[in-house]
């Protein structure tokens, strides 16, 4: 399967980054879960977020569904955790687009609402 593919080599990349750890949950490579710690100087320096992150079978063709698991207050996350990106939105999603850029984004969208 072609976005089982596109997931591998991605999960390679993205453990290059030391903004946050992120990986599959148990075998599941459609399911990752990741932690990404609060931007220096930011009002979440210092915490630490949980996020749940679920691959479609399209994916890079659509985009991934990833929520704050950690409770988060923030103007671009709801109650339940959903994050509201430009990003992750299926008519702005881009199947160049990596995971990596996607936790990148968030990472920022900490310092500041987006």
């Amino acid at each position: 399967m072609y976005s089982a593919k596109v997931i591998s080599l991605q999960l390679k990349e993205v453990e290059r980054n030391p903004c946050f750890s992120t990986g599959p949950v148990g075998e599941d490579l459609y399911h990752w879960e990741a932690i990404i710690t609060g931007s220096k100087g930011s009002p979440y320096e210092n915490g630490v977020f949980k996020l749940d992150i679920h691959f479609p079978l399209d994916y890079p063709f659509a985009p991934p569904r990833v929520m704050f698991k950690t409770k988060v207050y923030h103007p671009n996350v709801n109650t339940y955790g959903n994050i509201f990106l430009k990003m992750l939105n299926p008519t702005h999603f881009r199947t160049n687009n990596s995971i990596n850029d996607v936790l990148t984004e968030i990472h920022q969208m900490l310092t500041g609402p987006k």
